[in-house]
């Protein structure tokens, strides 16, 4: 499939156009507030280390509080999540645009630009962890791509607008128009589908939650190599904030506008590398393109420590931020494949926090090793070791296509047997493939008791082969073969089951977690219609009136 399709196919999906939407609004404002908030700094202080103080209050807060907003993002209501963020930071722009009108000490500024960023810290793994769940896993890579392609549209245009804003009027008004993007953002996310939080994130402790989103980072096979990959690619991307903005000034001789242009060049790279980004998604060598891509980008200081020609410049900008972006795409989009979809928000909180902060580590490294050495040997110095270490991850992520690629033809089998189910006839192969990702075989020998009587209901089943017996109050009272499912009133009653199934014989169902089942019932009503026909005369008497529930200790028989 083309690229304009896979994004065709996305933005047909109601839930991802509203959250892609609001991204790409609440992008376009932070870069406009960046540049705002930068320039007011520097027109109040006159000092580079003001401004460098700015950058790291907007910045520290992600890196201290990401796992924290991941930890959020599992355990409460993902559009809740983001509606929160949303109306918090919309309150504290027009604070902080009051502040500045107030010609109010810049210490205050910083402060109240360290609260919008701690209230955000959530969006991004709640957002992350909201688009398996929203597109499909095989659609994730290019949900992903079109997510960073209108984030880069922000990077282009909202320093443009945000420096327009500072030229013509008070500098308050860039923070209000700020606030309002976040407005707009919050109403796009209060129209998404409510999804159910995950069971396992009830009932532990944040401390508890916490730890395992940290564990989970690291014994997920990969995670840490790919971040690797990702901090030095970020890490580049915090140094040039400081000397892009001296190169453009001292080599180019472009003065404070330079950095702007060249902001906006890597911008335009990013969006063009939409072309491409959605197929490379779906590569069998993920590991090559993700340290390929990584290493190109970091390589771009060793050109910029050359050149001094403005065509030039804009050439590598370019073609090192599509690498950029590439590079987080793909990279990210494995991590979301690689990790639990249960602990998925906390993941990705750890990933903001190592992202952001090898971000801040840049921005504090490049002007020291300018002020030890020169701009030229700063570029070269950083971006040796940047590319160093990029291209020894190669060693650490053998396996990691393999592994991709046989997830990815499980994915395919369960999906056939999902498609095969008579409940989904008729059902949009998003809720199929949704369905199929939440699913797993259970091969069970003989004598296993899948669902008691008695037990909260938290899946659904399938029988694939073999047999089982459904028994109330210790008498048999139907039994089920291949094609049959039971579960699912529990679910829908939200009620105790009221009946023990155990297999005759060794068997193999297809295990499917409640509340997707129920979230698919919301957008494919034909599945609402074939359970309901589960009930009516024709079946099995007693499987006709008993309402069947998973045993929560079936995996242990």
């Amino acid at each position: 499939m083309t690229a304009r399709g896979a994004y065709r196919e996305i933005l047909a999906i109601r839930d991802a156009r509203r959250l892609i939407a609001a991204s790409a609004v609440s992008q376009l404002g932070d870069w406009l507030f960046n540049a705002a908030l930068l320039g007011t700094v520097y027109a109040a202080t006159g000092s580079a280390r003001w401004v460098g103080a700015a950058t790291i209050c907007r910045l520290l807060p992600y890196v201290l509080l990401s796992p924290l907003g991941g930890l959020v993002a599992d355990r409460y209501d993902r559009r809740t999540v983001l509606l929160a963020g949303d109306v918090a930071r919309a309150l504290l722009m027009v604070a902080l645009a009051a502040v500045v009108q107030a010609d109010a000490p810049v210490v205050l500024v910083l402060g109240l630009t360290a609260l919008a960023s701690a209230a955000g810290t959530a969006e991004r793994p709640a957002a992350m962890a909201l688009l398996p769940r929203v597109v499909g896993v095989a659609r994730l890579g290019s949900a992903n791509a079109l997510l960073h392609t209108v984030q880069d549209l922000g990077v282009v245009v909202g320093p443009a607008i945000g420096a327009v804003l500072l030229a013509v009027g008070p500098n308050a008004v860039a923070f209000l128009v700020n606030g309002l993007t976040f407005v707009v953002s919050g109403a796009l996310v209060s129209t998404l589908q409510r999804r159910a939080v995950p069971a396992t994130a009830h009932g532990e402790g944040a401390t508890f939650l916490f730890r395992q989103g940290l564990r989970t980072a690291r014994a997920t096979p990969y995670v840490v190599p790919l971040l690797v990959v990702i901090g030095m690619a970020e890490l580049t991307y915090g140094a040039q904030t400081v000397q892009l903005v001296v190169y453009a000034a001292q080599r180019l001789d472009l003065g404070a506008a330079g950095y702007g242009y060249l902001l906006a060049a890597g911008g335009v790279g990013g969006v063009l590398s939409a072309a491409i980004t959605p197929r490379l998604t779906t590569s069998t060598r993920i590991s090559a393109i993700v340290v390929a891509t990584g290493a190109l980008y970091c390589a771009s200081q060793l050109a910029y420590a050359e050149l001094s020609q403005l065509v030039l410049a804009l050439v590598v900008t370019l073609l090192s931020c599509a690498c950029f972006v590439i590079c987080e795409v793909v990279g990210e989009t494995t991590l979301a494949r690689l990790a639990p979809a249960e602990s998925l928000g906390r993941l990705m909180g750890v990933v903001e926090a190592v992202a952001v902060g090898a971000m801040v580590a840049g921005a504090l490294l490049a002007p020291l090793v300018l002020a030890w050495t020169s701009l030229r040997e700063s570029f070269l110095i950083l971006g040796a070791a940047a590319v160093a270490t990029t291209v020894l991850c190669p060693l650490w992520l053998r396996g990691l296509d393999a592994l991709n690629r046989r997830r990815g033809e499980a994915l395919a089998s369960r999906v056939a047997v999902v498609e095969r189910l008579p409940i989904v006839a008729g059902a949009p192969a998003l809720v199929v493939e949704q369905l199929a990702s939440a699913s797993e075989f259970c091969p069970l020998p003989a004598g296993v008791d899948v669902v008691v009587q008695g037990a909260p209901a938290h899946a659904f089943y399938a029988l694939i082969d073999g047999g089982v017996a459904v028994r109330r109050d210790g008498a048999e009272v139907a039994r089920l073969g291949p094609g049959d499912h039971f579960g699912e009133r529990g679910l829908l009653d939200n009620a105790p089951r009221n009946a023990t199934v155990t297999t005759l014989e060794a068997s193999t169902l297809l295990r499917l977690e409640g509340d997707v089942l129920l979230e698919a019932l919301q957008t494919a009503p034909t599945i609402w219609s074939a359970l309901d026909r589960s009930n009516v005369p024709g079946r099995a008497t007693a499987a006709a009136h008993t309402a069947l529930v998973d045993d929560p200790a079936w995996a242990e028989a």
